[in-house]
């Protein structure tokens, strides 16, 4: 029983040396990580047409935008899964009044930095984006109640903050060969703004 006791003892002052020659070595040589996690609010729309019009685009601002969170992890080459709590106003299918839609969007970004800066930095990405319907005030029998799209786009990294997203989005159903053959907006290009936080 003593000679276990002597272990224990002579084990844990072995352990409390290593660690105090560590902390000296740290203090001496301090290593600065480099971050490889982010995280943070984000917020946009869909443009579902193309315009620089002011009134046009503020129009679509207030029929069509999200919120919501993202997470990013990795920095040359990254992963970014997304949240967001999303908005639609439309004339409906089913009555002449409007109506409003509201959606779940989970995309799965993969990305890689082009170009660091460190004032700016450029990157593309893509994925898949999943939609799933949670609420709607005009029941329509015929609206999908989940739908896939897939994404591809660019950014920038502003002061190493801000995070500026531009996505065309491509709906994973009968046109998909269509729809990338002519580059349409049918499924909208996606603009989020978001802020990095670590």
């Amino acid at each position: 029983m003593e000679k276990i006791l002597q272990l224990i003892v002579l084990g844990l002052f072995l352990f409390s040396s290593m660690s105090y020659a560590q902390d000296q070595t740290n203090t001496v040589t301090p290593v600065k990580k480099k971050p490889t996690f982010w995280f943070g609010p984000k917020v946009g729309m869909d443009l579902l047409t193309p315009t620089l019009d002011k009134t046009a685009i503020t129009d679509q601002v207030k029929s069509n935008y999200q919120a919501g969170i993202f997470l990013q992890f990795g920095r040359k080459f990254y992963i970014q899964p997304e949240f967001y709590y999303a908005t639609q106003i439309q004339n409906s299918s089913v009555t002449s009044n409007e109506e409003t839609i509201n959606t779940l969007k989970v995309p799965l970004m993969f990305g890689m930095r082009l170009i660091n800066l460190k004032v700016i930095s450029a990157h593309v990405m893509g994925g898949p984006s999943l939609s799933y319907l949670l609420n709607e005030s005009v029941p329509d029998p015929n609206r999908k109640k989940s739908s896939f799209a897939l994404q591809a786009g660019g950014g920038v990294d502003v002061l190493g903050f801000i995070t500026l997203d531009v996505r065309y989005s491509v709906d994973l159903n009968n046109s998909t060969n269509a729809q990338v053959k002519q580059l349409g907006w049918d499924s909208g290009v996606n603009v989020t703004l978001g802020i990095k936080l670590r």
